[in-house]
């Protein structure tokens, strides 16, 4: 009996101890700023990739249906090859994001050279995009 009167108070003060405190912010999240999402059209999900992936350019036009059409310029500095793979996400009225995501699509890029990708959003509603690039996860 004795010792599970006391098994229950150090559980008890375990319980209360563990409570004390939080509850705690998000790793990496710094109150007063907004997330890259907000105030950049190219990231990097990967950080590894920043200095490896540069983007040389980088444009959107409206086709003649009013869809939003992407067009990035990939270049690889590194001397071999790179597996990554690009997203867009497209934004709405607002700057607000829409359910028009593209899929994650796999490039191979040689060393040293540039590639292409482009996206066309599916209706004309898209007035933005991010463009999300990160390391092909291996399986």
């Amino acid at each position: 009996m004795r010792v599970v009167c006391i098994i229950a108070v150090v559980a008890g003060v375990m319980i209360a101890a563990g409570c004390a405190h939080g509850p705690y912010a998000a790793p990496g999240y710094k109150p007063g700023r907004t997330s890259l999402e907000h105030t950049e059209r190219i990231v990097y999900v990967d950080s590894g990739l920043r200095g490896k992936v540069r983007i040389v350019e980088l444009s959107s036009l409206v086709l003649e249906d009013g869809r939003l059409n992407v067009y990035a310029e990939l270049e690889n500095r590194k001397g071999k090859n790179l597996v990554i793979q690009v997203q867009t996400q497209f934004r709405g009225a607002l700057g607000r994001l829409s359910k028009d995501t593209t899929n994650w699509r796999t490039i191979v890029m040689p060393p040293h050279s540039s590639t292409s990708y482009e996206s066309t959003s599916m209706n004309d509603k898209a007035q933005d995009f991010i463009i999300r690039v990160k390391y092909e996860k291996r399986h």
